[in-house]
Parts: structure tokens; C-alpha cells; sequence
């Protein structure tokens, strides 16, 4: 089974057209046409969260449109630039009482996208009433494999600010849930805007690049740094018939380079 990992497009208004010298929106339509070109056999696309960059009902319009274009599925969640209100109005279809989460069931296996959001903060969260649903949802897939995909990231990354002011904060809480599941087998998320892999309690972790820009590699620093050196990405999951994972991350805008002679 594939899976295609967006995260972090960060689109802008139609008038603006640019963040840090970047198109938003032509960096997405690049990776969708990328994704249909490559991987039209993948079973749907995540989207991990941060699909605005400063939220408007006409950058939901705009993201609602493009990807009424793709043939793949798409399920998106949202991160801290995201607004439940104005989202819901293009995407009604991905709420669960008062957050955007989900599950689903493909191929045998369950995926539940997670709302970590906490509106007009950078941290994340998952109060009572979202642990309450994410068990409720582990309690019912008991008898299949298991992938969560969220925004905010439930590990340490070694990034001070990234973990300090922008980290999830119900962590602990989250991995006590996840420790009483044997049958969980990846978790995907976003917002540190760099390719990041990790396992925590026998489950593995990864996070992918944004669509638009990226986080410089400078750990353990009291600030963060922006760059738009590093290449976007997009993340392909390539899960086997023991559930395991295998995860590639493609430089989707360098598709035209080629290798000649021998390794």
C-alpha cells in the first residue's frame, strides 16, 4: 500500500501570490502534479496541517479547488496557521464534534487524523474530549493495523524553539494512551518543516518538508531559522503486508535531473 504525505503548504491570498519569495500555491500545484504523474496507484494523500498561512475563506476556496482536480483521495487536517470555522466551510466532511478528526478505513488497515490545533497558538494540544475520541478509535481498530497522522509533533526534535514554544503539549498524555495499542504502526506529522525520522515505544515517526519553506538544521538553538535553500518535499509511505513502513522523501521540483554512468 501508498501513501503520499503533504505538509505545511502555507498558501496565501491570490493578491499576495508570495512568502519569502516563494509561490505557495505553484509549489502545491508542482507536487500534486508530481503525485499524479508518479503515484496515481497510491491509496490517498494526507495533509498534515498548516494549509494557510494566515487564514481566509479565500485560501480554503482556492485549496478546495485545486484539489477538486486531483483523481487520489485527499484528507487534510489542520495545524496552528489553520482556522476550524473557515476550513469547515469548504470541507465539511472531516468533522467529529467540534474538531477536524477523523478515521478511516482502507485496504485493511485504519488511519485517524488527529486535530492537535489550538487557534492563535503555536503549541498544539489534545484535551479531554480528543483523547477520548483518539481511544475510542484505537479501541475500535483493535483488530487492524493502525497510522495516525497529525501536525504537531509528539517527540522531541532537538529544536529549542521547536519544542519549547511550538511542541504538543498533552505529549505524555498522548504516548500513555498509545503504550495500552500493540497494533500501531506510524505516525506522520508535520510542522517542524523538515524531513525528520524517529521511534518512540516501538512505533516509528517521520515528518516531512513543507511545499513552500523550510527549517534550517541548526539544533539545540534558542531560535528559529527560515530557509528557502533546502528543496520542498513530499513524503511517500510504502507499507508492507506486516504493516511496516518504508519512507522516501521526493525533491519534487528536481524531477527533470538525470544520472548518467556507473555507481
Amino acid at each position: 500500500m501508498k501513501i503520499i504525505h503533504l505538509s505545511d503548504l502555507h498558501l496565501v491570498e491570490k493578491s499576495k501570490n508570495s512568502l519569502y519569495g516563494i509561490d505557495p500555491r505553484f509549489r502545491l500545484e508542482m507536487a500534486l502534479k508530481s503525485i499524479e504523474k508518479n503515484h496515481s496507484d497510491a491509496e490517498f494523500i494526507a495533509i498534515t496541517g498548516d494549509l494557510c498561512d494566515s487564514p481566509s475563506l479565500g485560501i480554503y476556496e482556492m485549496l478546495f479547488n485545486l484539489l477538486s482536480e486531483i483523481k487520489l483521495p485527499v484528507y487534510p487536517i489542520l495545524g496552528n496557521h489553520d482556522n476550524r470555522e473557515m476550513f469547515l466551510k469548504y470541507f465539511p466532511n472531516f468533522k467529529s464534534g467540534n474538531f477536524v478528526q477523523y478515521s478511516k478505513k482502507i485496504a485493511g488497515s485504519t488511519h485517524i487524523f488527529i486535530d492537535t490545533l489550538v487557534e492563535n497558538a503555536s503549541f498544539g494540544n489534545l484535551c479531554k474530549d480528543r483523547l477520548a475520541w483518539l481511544e475510542s478509535k484505537l479501541n475500535e481498530s483493535r483488530d487492524s493495523f493502525v497510522y495516525l497522522y497529525m501536525h504537531h509533533h509528539p517527540i522531541s526534535s532537538g529544536m529549542h524553539e521547536m519544542d519549547n514554544d511550538a511542541n504538543l503539549k498533552s505529549s505524555v498524555e498522548f504516548w500513555n494512551l498509545l503504550k495500552n495499542y500493540e497494533n500501531i504502526k506510524h505516525i506522520s506529522f508535520g510542522h517542524l518543516h523538515r524531513i525528520m525520522h524517529s521511534v518512540k515505544q516501538g512505533i516509528s515517526l517521520h515528518s516531512t518538508r513543507s511545499t513552500t519553506f523550510q527549517v534550517a538544521y541548526i539544533l539545540d538553538d534558542k531560535i528559529e531559522y527560515l530557509t528557502n535553500e533546502e528543496n520542498s518535499t513530499y513524503a511517500i509511505l510504502d507499507i508492507n503486508h506486516d504493516g511496516d513502513v518504508r519512507v522516501h522523501h521526493h525533491e519534487f521540483l528536481n524531477e527533470d535531473r538525470y544520472y548518467l554512468g556507473d555507481y
